[in-house]
């Protein structure tokens, strides 16, 4: 399993674990990995560091986002270990984390994109609220996969160390375009 990494600018890169550990195909598929975008070996550690190395700069949030292949799934895949930046901000990357908890549920053509917003629950708790934008023809799963849905979705946030209630909506682009009408 690939490492998916938030990483800071300064001479803290990260804080904690990776976000998720996914399958280096669905990585590659996910974040358009080349084997270009390769930064440095395993042993190359401290993970890679990008701007000011005499500062702390996470104050700033995170500003890169870095994939770690082990060994053995760099072999199989005939890639170097090491660490990768993604071309993905973290913003994006959040997104297609997400995405792909919903895929392995609905299937890989059925989710379109995600949109992320903050909200807040009946309580007035802080929350995050997830638009699940899928294509027309994953209507019918909806009904049946919801609960699974929910779950994988609850579990990556949970990887990713976001404890907000996630709210969850569903639309085609169609709908999206509907509502955005006035």
């Amino acid at each position: 399993m690939a490492k998916i990494w938030p990483v800071y600018d300064g001479n803290e890169p990260t804080v904690g674990g990776p976000w998720a550990k996914v399958p280096m195909s669905d990585v590659i598929w996910l974040f358009d990995l080349k084997q270009e975008d390769f930064l440095g070996g395993l042993n190359e550690t401290p993970r890679p560091r990008f701007g000011n190395q005499n500062e702390a700069l996470s104050h700033r949030g995170y500003k890169h986002v870095v994939v770690e292949i082990e060994q053995g799934e760099a072999r199989k895949a005939k890639w170097k270990p090491g660490f990768y930046k993604a071309r993905t901000t973290p913003s994006e990357a959040f997104n297609l984390l997400i995405k792909d908890a919903l895929v392995h549920t609905f299937g890989r053509d059925s989710v379109l994109r995600i949109l992320r917003e903050p909200a807040a629950d009946s309580r007035g708790h802080d929350a995050v609220k997830l638009t699940v934008v899928i294509a027309p023809d994953a209507v019918p799963k909806l009904t049946e996969k919801s609960l699974d849905a929910l779950v994988s979705v609850q579990n990556r946030l949970s990887e990713m160390r976001e404890d907000r209630t996630p709210i969850i909506e569903f639309a085609t682009e169609e709908e999206l375009d509907q509502n955005a009408d006035p």
